[in-house]
C-alpha cells in the first residue's frame, strides 16, 4: 500500500532533510528521484493508525496521530523514529515564528519553544481552550505572528496572549464537521473551506467563493 496507494488518507507533504515526505494512511513514504510520483515506504505505523499531520521542528520531522491513543512520533535526519513515552498527543500542527503549536484534546491548543522536544509533555504549555469547548478543532495553520485555529463553527486567530476571536462568526450558523478541514494560509489570506463553499479571510475582511454566493443553506 505504501508504494502503490499514495492517495490513501493523505495528510500532506513535507520536505525534510532535502527529501520530500508524504503521509498517507498509516504510512510515511518518501519520493524516489525527480522524474515522477514514485514513492518508497519509510515507516509503517501499524494497523488502525492514520497519520493526521506532520511538520518540521528543531531539525526533526514531527508526526501527529490524532486522538489520545497514539502518541507523537519524531524522525531525525538519520532516519531513526522515536515515539513519545509521555502521554503526548496531537491532531494538527502549525509553526508560528519559531514556536510549534499543536491542537489536541478536541478543542485545545498548546505550544513549545524552538529547541524543545515535542515528545516531552512537560515542554508543552498549558492547554488553551479555543472558542466553545464542545466544538472540535478541524485544522491548524500559521498566520503571520498568529496561530489560525479552524473549528466547525469558524476561524479563530490567537497568539501567546490566549485571546482567540472568531473572525468568521457567520460560519457558526452553518456548523458542520467538514468546516475548516484543509484550511490553507498563504500570505495575508486564509482559505477556509466549509459546507457551502469557501471563505477567504484577508486582514480583517472576509469574502465568499462558491455556491453560498448565490444560494443560502437550507
Amino acid at each position: 500500500a505504501a508504494t502503490t496507494d499514495p492517495e490513501l488518507d493523505p495528510a500532506g507533504f513535507v520536505e525534510f532533510n532535502n527529501i520530500l515526505f508524504l503521509a498517507h494512511g498509516r504510512f510515511l513514504s518518501y519520493a524516489l528521484g525527480s522524474g515522477g510520483p514514485n514513492w518508497a515506504e519509510d515507516k509503517d505505523f501499524g494497523t488502525g493508525v492514520t497519520i493526521k499531520d506532520l511538520i518540521v521542528h528543531n531539525n526533526e520531522l514531527v508526526v501527529a496521530m490524532g486522538g489520545s491513543t497514539n502518541k507523537i512520533w519524531t524522525r531525525n535526519t538519520g532516519g531513526t523514529y522515536t515515539q513519545a513515552t509521555n502521554n503526548t498527543y496531537a491532531d494538527y500542527f502549525a509553526k508560528v515564528e519559531a514556536r510549534l503549536w499543536r491542537a489536541t484534546a478536541t478543542n485545545e491548543v498548546s505550544n513549545i519553544g524552538p529547541t524543545d522536544n515535542p515528545l516531552t509533555l512537560a515542554n508543552w504549555s498549558s492547554g488553551i481552550t479555543v472558542g466553545d469547548d464542545d466544538v472540535p478543532i478541524t485544522d491548524l495553520n500559521s498566520y503571520g505572528e498568529q496561530v489560525a485555529v479552524s473549528k466547525e463553527d469558524g476561524l479563530f486567530l490567537g497568539d501567546l496572549g490566549a485571546v482567540f476571536p472568531n473572525v468568521l462568526p457567520e460560519v457558526a450558523l452553518q456548523r458542520d464537521a467538514a468546516n475548516g478541514v484543509g484550511t490553507l494560509s498563504i500570505g495575508s489570506r486564509i482559505f477556509y473551506p466549509y459546507k457551502d463553499g469557501l471563505k477567504i479571510y484577508d486582514n480583517g475582511v472576509s469574502d465568499e467563493v462558491g455556491i453560498a454566493t448565490r444560494f443560502q443553506s437550507a
